[in-house]
């Protein structure tokens, strides 16, 4: 009856050591995601502002070319 339960405190053992190491490997997993997605934005985020910005520019551009709209034409 003994090994039987040396057995099972053994395979619980393994088993919480085993499962800790996951849980670790995943928060550590999840770190490196969020210091991935932090520089991506601290890279990327002012290419989409400038090109948000000439966007706008080229918006205003084409309603000053296209002079004032009239109404009821037709």
């Amino acid at each position: 009856m003994r090994v039987w339960v040396f057995a099972w405190l053994m395979a619980t053992f393994v088993t919480l050591v085993v499962l800790t190491a996951f849980f670790a490997s995943m928060v550590s997993a999840a770190l490196q995601l969020g210091r991935a997605a932090q520089r991506f934005q601290r890279e990327i985020g002012s290419l989409a502002a400038d090109i948000s910005r000439g966007a706008a520019r080229a918006s205003e551009r084409s309603a000053r070319l296209s002079g004032p709209r009239r109404r009821g034409s037709g």
